[in-house]
């Protein structure tokens, strides 16, 4: 079903007959099992960022709705309220760390670190706080004289199988690149169907036990798929400045792929690996003036941190056009022992992404430092990839951080069941 408006007699108070108070009496029973999830939405500043987000809040918290027998709201005032079992709350906080991505360029949210403290979320324990939470939404409808909106699920959505990242630990001697070879596959890339190059994989909050919510994905080229589709026996990334302009041509490709894709699969919500030098290119410039300005906050670049430093000044002029423009920018390609040399707020990018290893473990017990590193990088805005398995995020967890990439999140994700979908009918 989908939502839909439930008016209520104008000029009133809302009254026990009422649809949010008919559901906790249909709950009442188990009501000390449940607590309400309050989203203060009529605060956020941005009025084109809420209408935009607001029905993509909606939709995050379908899948524990669904689960647990909840229930979503839609109050007068555009406030937002969702009913869950606790036994889902990992799953409601791993939700909460896609809405803070989903709101993050609103100034209400811009710079929070506790969503709760700033004003913007609540929690009530209906086992607790039932009475209270039954004022507010007196108060709440006495203000906004209007209807309320249920919701329960809707049509069903198929996801796709995304193919997960390339495995790296079999190697096989190759010729290096040369310039007549590197001529040979830019001249192939130039007319191919770039299409079949693309490979997608999808950042997640994990949070406990809850299953993965994907925030965005990562539309990438797969260099070893590439590699054995042109020139098998060749190492591409063995000449680093050839490669260099190989990667540029690659940019070049995906921004027009992606500026050709109609089938609504890249309208938002996305990340794409790119240069420095592109951002800096005409090529770049035609592809964001085709890019609309709803769609740019929704939209993050990853430049690599061996390229950043290789012309900080260009990464300067680069990131600040980029950010000014409306896209968020994401520092990828950061080892363990390279966090300690970063500082994410000079760097002034609004993403920093971690490489998991094996080794995490020994940094963490020998250096003491450590967690300060981990403090100063913000860890609400960390990305650890190419996490393989469960032990990374356990450890990710212990550390705080909440977004993950990698093969046995893309494992996780794709073994969910289909999602029902929400859907505001005005």
């Amino acid at each position: 079903m989908r939502i839909s408006f439930v008016r209520g007699a104008e000029n009133t108070l809302i009254k026990q007959d009422t649809v949010i108070f008919d559901y906790m009496k249909k709950i009442e029973k188990d009501i000390n099992a449940y607590k309400v999830l309050y989203f203060y939405t009529h605060k956020l500043q941005s009025q084109s960022l809420k209408a935009m987000q607001r029905q993509s809040l909606v939709e995050t918290f379908e899948t524990v709705v669904k689960k647990s027998a909840g229930e979503i709201f839609a109050l007068p005032n555009e406030d937002i309220i969702v009913f869950f079992n606790k036994k889902c709350n990992d799953e409601v906080l791993a939700c909460l760390v896609k809405v803070r991505f989903m709101f993050h360029d609103d100034p209400l949210i811009r710079n929070a670190d506790d969503l709760e403290e700033i004003g913007f979320i609540k929690f009530y324990d209906l086992s607790v706080e039932s009475g209270a939470f039954r004022d507010i939404i007196r108060s709440t409808m006495q203000e906004g004289n209007g209807g309320v909106i249920g919701a329960s699920a809707q049509k069903s959505k198929q996801q796709s199988s995304i193919p997960s990242v390339y495995n790296t630990t079999t190697h096989k001697l190759r010729r290096v690149l040369t310039p007549e070879m590197l001529a040979k596959v830019q001249k192939i890339l130039s007319v191919a169907d770039f299409s079949s190059f693309i490979r997608r994989q999808s950042i997640c909050a994990v949070i406990g036990k809850a299953p993965p919510q994907r925030v965005f994905e990562e539309v990438y080229v797969s260099i070893p798929d590439l590699r054995e589709m042109l020139l098998p026996d060749v190492d591409l990334t063995a000449n680093p400045w050839l490669f260099l302009s190989l990667s540029e041509t690659l940019d070049k490709r995906v921004l027009e792929t992606i500026n050709r894709h109609d089938d609504g699969s890249l309208s938002g919500n996305f990340s794409i690996n790119i240069n420095v030098s592109t951002i800096l290119s005409d090529d770049f410039l035609e592809f964001d003036e085709n890019i609309s300005a709803s769609m740019r906050p929704s939209i993050i670049l990853e430049l690599q941190l061996v390229d950043i430093f290789s012309d900080i000044r260009a990464f300067i002029l680069a990131k600040t056009f980029a950010q000014a423009r409306g896209y968020k920018v994401c520092i990828d390609g950061i080892t363990v022992d390279k966090l300690k040399y970063l500082n994410r707020a000079n760097l002034n990018c609004d993403l920093i992404k971690i490489i998991w290893h094996p080794s995490f473990m020994d940094v963490i017990h020998e250096d003491q430092h450590f967690m300060d590193y981990v403090n100063k990088a913000e860890r609400a805005k960390m990305i650890l990839c190419r996490i393989d398995d469960p032990q990374a995020v356990e450890v990710g967890n212990s550390l705080g951080i909440n977004l993950y990439q990698g093969r046995y999140i893309q494992r996780m994700l794709n073994a969910q069941p289909r999602r029902t979908i929400f859907s505001v009918r005005k």
